[in-house]
């Protein structure tokens, strides 16, 4: 069925669309109706608190103080913590709700009758992306007091941690949106899950070891040439630090180092030659990598549900 032509909306109106989309308003409904969705936050937590004990314990034991442990080395170790667990949280849960967001309503027989509704794609893709964000959304901004209990140890910064939000939420769009083009793709939940998170394993896990095998075989190629000027070791960092941006883990840690070594937030200074040099921090270009990745893949599952409607 084809779409109804309508007048282009304001953003005011587009903003209000978005609070007003009948496929979030039922998909948040009905999961946020049942128990699950409260026990598995409250667990999450619990856990979450339950580990931050361990890692001070585990402090607690090794130090020879008797005052204690490091509160700074405490806070970094707890902020470490915290943020791995969302980056899985990122990675794995996010896509999950997405790769069947589609692909369910095909196997129930009832993505049909909702592309025969007023509903446009647009709309649509972007009902089932919200909802399936927002659940997501609330596991990564519960966490944040916990992590404040690092920020009070002294051994992070405020903007470590708005940063580290920042980079993740623009992760978690860009995991998400990939789910659900998976899920628009194919058919079966089965064959969509099997996609999505071969490719959030692959740009995860796989991506970084094919850059250390890079490194590792143009490393020894670069130091026996002597006559490298400073502009192909600047050349040379900035492929670095393109490399890094590209990969969620990678951009974390190498951000952080910038941070620790010279406090850089957006730029960091490298000497080559005697020559200073500027690099960028990996996380200001991971964040607009993966919003330009997550608009793309957002105009790729809107033709493809667009195409699969006019059929």
């Amino acid at each position: 069925m084809t779409e109804l032509t309508q007048s282009s909306p304001t953003k005011k109106q587009r903003l209000k669309n978005l609070g007003r989309n009948p496929v979030t308003v039922k998909e948040l409904r009905s999961r946020m109706r049942g128990r699950k969705a409260f026990v598995v936050l409250t667990v999450y937590l619990l856990v979450m608190s339950l580990f931050i004990l361990l890692i001070y314990a585990a402090f607690a034991a090794g130090s020879s103080d008797p005052f204690g442990p490091n509160a700074r080395d405490v806070g970094k170790a707890i902020f470490a913590a915290i943020v791995g667990v969302q980056v899985f949280l990122v990675v794995f849960v996010g896509p999950a709700y997405t790769a069947s967001a589609i692909s369910g309503e095909k196997e129930r027989q009832t993505y049909d009758l909702l592309r025969t509704t007023l509903l446009t794609a647009k709309r649509f893709v972007s009902g089932k992306l919200l909802s399936s964000l927002a659940y997501v959304f609330l596991l990564i901004l519960a966490a944040i007091p916990l992590q404040s209990i690092a920020f009070l140890l002294g051994g992070v910064s405020f903007l470590e941690l708005f940063v580290s939000q920042i980079v993740l939420l623009a992760a978690a769009v860009a995991f998400a949106m990939w789910g659900l083009f998976c899920s628009a793709s194919f058919r079966s939940t089965m064959a969509a899950s099997v996609a999505t998170f071969g490719g959030a394993l692959f740009i995860t896990l796989i991506t970084p070891m094919l850059g250390g095998l890079f490194i590792a075989i143009i490393s020894p190629l670069l130091a026996l040439s002597a006559t490298l000027s400073w502009v192909g070791e600047a050349a040379f960092a900035y492929l670095l630090t393109l490399l890094a941006a590209t990969n969620l883990p990678a951009t974390l840690i190498t951000s952080e180092i910038f941070f620790l070594d010279n406090g850089a937030i957006f730029l960091y200074e490298q000497s080559f030659s005697g020559r200073a040099v500027y690099l960028p921090s990996p996380w200001a270009i991971f964040v607009l990598l993966y919003s330009l990745l997550a608009f793309f893949l957002y105009l790729l599952t809107v033709r493809k549900v667009r195409k699969t409607a006019e059929r």
